[in-house]
């Protein structure tokens, strides 16, 4: 709430804990980054070899942001000394869980009638975070449901304009802190305790911005809303300016873009030692769609099979059991209770 833009206006502006100057920032910062180096080759002639590495550590990841989230929303109170901020405090960290479940849900349940989209799902519980950290301290717990949906709405239709115009964004970095940066700047006026469109509390927390007479200023919600509005356009040309002046040369130096060789061959082979992230080399996997057939035994599979290979069977019962071995040494077994499987070299 500091700076000068705390000054244009008699009331300041409301950016409690950093929607448009952390998160916005960054989101804009991405965008403009994404245009200057352009998408990654093959993205979108072939979009299904583009997945998330890890899924599991996608949501553990997740779950740490959210954790760490209360230090950042909470924290900002900067202090607990009194009943008053230790109230506050507990209130912004219940605004803080709603709008993370509900950004969550709401992305979840949008993307239900395709499949289980577990990486749009974590994305969605960061677009509520993003979304509440502005208004934080000053929404009820309604206003923070209603802030997380629209965070969860606002990602979702982003991510899926910035696929239609082709800019390569790999983490959605735009559709989460950019777009639901600026819509948690605004939110922070348009719900401030749920109480109409002419008082204002902003940074007072429960209490409200008075006038000379002591009393709660009329008027003073046209002025919050005309300082927040300023503060996402000059988030947007600082921040644009400044990122495009950094990105620009370094592409025109050749210095921003991998070459074509070395994302053909992977960053992880070209430029880290050692050049695998695990060291389980797969030359082979095991399918089972559902297929008409008898009980399958147990399969031996070697590191160096071939593709006209056929694997050693023996008769079990009605599971079948698949046998892991290198180097004729077993490392790992596997009963699966499936009537059939299909062997797919690769």
């Amino acid at each position: 709430g500091g700076g000068w833009l705390a000054e244009v206006t008699s009331v300041g502006y409301m950016d409690f804990a950093g929607s448009g100057v952390v998160h916005m920032a960054g989101g804009v910062g991405a965008l403009v980054g994404a245009l200057c180096v352009g998408p990654r080759s093959g993205r979108w002639e072939h979009p299904e070899k583009f997945v998330p590495h890890s899924l599991p550590l996608v949501v553990l990841g997740t779950f740490i942001l959210w954790f760490g989230w209360y230090g950042f929303n909470c924290g900002s109170t900067r202090s607990m000394k009194d009943i008053a901020t230790g109230m506050l405090a507990a209130q912004v960290a219940m605004n803080t869980t709603l709008a993370a479940a509900t950004g969550g849900i709401t992305v979840f349940l949008i993307n239900l009638r395709w499949k289980y989209d577990i990486g749009s799902f974590c994305n969605g519980i960061l677009a509520g975070l993003v979304s509440i950290t502005a208004p934080c301290g000053n929404v009820a717990c309604g206003s923070a449901v209603l802030i997380g949906m629209s965070g969860g709405v606002l990602y979702q239709l982003t991510s899926w304009l910035m696929k239609r115009l082709r800019i390569d964004d790999p983490v959605d970095a735009f559709a989460v802190h950019g777009m639901c940066g600026a819509w948690g700047v605004l939110a922070a006026v348009l719900f401030d305790w749920g109480l109409g469109f002419d008082k204002f509390h902003g940074l007072k927390g429960f209490d409200c911005v008075k006038d000379a007479g002591g009393q709660c200023m009329s008027g003073a919600w046209k002025e919050a809303i005309s300082a927040n509005l300023l503060e996402i356009l000059f988030v947007v040309v600082w921040v644009g300016l400044s990122s495009a002046c950094i990105f620009l040369p370094l592409r025109l130096a050749g210095l921003l873009r991998a070459s074509e060789s070395d994302q053909l061959a992977g960053f992880d082979e070209v430029k880290h030692s050692p050049s695998k992230a695990y060291t389980w080399d797969e030359q082979s996997k095991v399918v089972a769609p559902s297929s008409p057939g008898g009980d399958l035994g147990a399969m031996n599979i070697e590191d160096d099979l071939k593709p006209s290979s056929s694997p050693r069977l023996e008769p079990m019962s009605s599971h079948a059991m698949l046998n892991i071995t290198r180097a004729g040494e077993l490392i790992g077994l596997s009963v699966m209770p499936r009537p059939d499987f299909i062997l797919q070299s690769v």
